[in-house]
């Protein structure tokens, strides 16, 4: 059985699609400190190889949401079924799975983390585990839609108005204490999906070749002064973070739209990109946990195995999810109708 990818889709679009979930995997596998996942020392070589990728990833993601966006914008009158789509989309999957990864990781030992069974209810409002990207980009989508609403990117101009306002917002608006319903996340990632929008909207700019040569120079000495950090593990403060950040993902990314190709592994695994965010971790977790039960403790065996698992077991997930119209839209937020197959 071979799920069928639609011919409409752009093809280089899911190859950075695929890039951007192997990052990500790759990133949860290791663990975001030396408390998660492999448990890797803050002095190793795997946090440097996490670390080097860190302003790439979410950033990646959120850009294609942009683009994929403006491809088929909100339109005016039509609000209300956008926002239920959404809704259908990203919170119901985000209530779904995030259920079941609270009660697995309850119920299975040897996982990371384990949390008060009382404090269940904190899952749907505030950042939980990787589940903070829905909460942070189903904002997302409801401001530009706003925007969008109010035609407020409609020319050139007006959209870098917006992405000055957005990057400027992103290093200079508190951040909220206890980061409700990951608006912290929407903060930080928002002017990753208004550059998406532009990317798409006002392509002639973002493949003109004087922008691109100066975006390389831009992002080469970005990308120098974060690995001269890395190696030599000076800490900066979130201000120069967060404009470090900003300035290596942004013309990184910008510069692999101009770049980008359809390459046929990595388009065919974009296509399960969703599913593979929802369900990763069933894959991570599950195989560390049975190979350090089988006493193979070997870090790169357990990266390898773990990354090939978090891409591999969502994809059978999803497989067998869409055998039923109702599961597939519980689980993966797709709508009720039957799915067309093809040998």
């Amino acid at each position: 059985m071979q799920n069928k990818i639609s011919r409409t889709k752009d093809l280089s679009i899911e190859t950075l699609r695929g890039i951007a979930i192997i990052m990500m995997v790759a990133g949860h596998v290791i663990g975001t400190n030396s408390e998660e996942g492999l448990r890797v020392c803050n002095d190793s070589g795997w946090r440097y190889f996490y670390r080097s990728f860190e302003y790439l990833r979410m950033p990646l993601f959120t850009v294609i949401s942009g683009f994929v966006y403006s491809l088929r914008p909100v339109e005016s009158g039509n609000m209300l079924n956008f926002l239920k789509g959404k809704t259908r989309r990203i919170l119901l999957p985000m209530i779904t799975v995030g259920t079941l990864h609270f009660i697995l990781q309850q119920i299975v030992p040897g996982t990371n983390s384990k949390s008060e069974i009382a404090n269940m209810w904190k899952i749907y409002l505030f950042p939980y585990e990787h589940f903070w990207f829905l909460q942070s980009i189903f904002i997302i989508f409801i401001f530009i839609a706003i925007i969008d609403h109010f035609k407020l990117m409609s020319t050139e101009k007006k959209w870098l108005i917006v992405f000055i306002v957005t990057a400027i917002g992103r290093s200079f608006l508190p951040h909220l204490e206890h980061n409700f319903f990951s608006y912290n996340g929407f903060l930080n990632l928002l002017p990753f999906f208004v550059l998406g929008c532009g990317i798409e909207r006002y392509r002639s700019t973002f493949t003109n070749k004087s922008i691109i040569r100066g975006l390389l120079i831009i992002f080469i000495v970005a990308i120098t002064v974060h690995q001269y950090l890395l190696v030599n593990r000076i800490e900066i403060n979130f201000l120069e973070n967060t404009l470090l950040s900003f300035i290596a993902a942004s013309s990184g990314i910008v510069l692999l739209f101009y770049i980008r190709r359809n390459i046929s592994v990595l388009s065919k695994l974009g296509h399960f990109a969703y599913g593979i965010y929802l369900f990763h971790v069933f894959g991570t977790a599950g195989s560390r946990i049975i190979l350090m039960n089988m006493n193979i403790t070997n870090t790169t065996v357990l990266f390898c195995v773990g990354l090939l698992a978090g891409l591999g077991v969502p994809i059978i997930i999803e497989l067998l999810l869409e055998w039923s119209k109702v599961l597939r839209m519980v689980f993966l937020g797709l709508r009720m109708k039957a799915v067309t197959y093809q040998r």
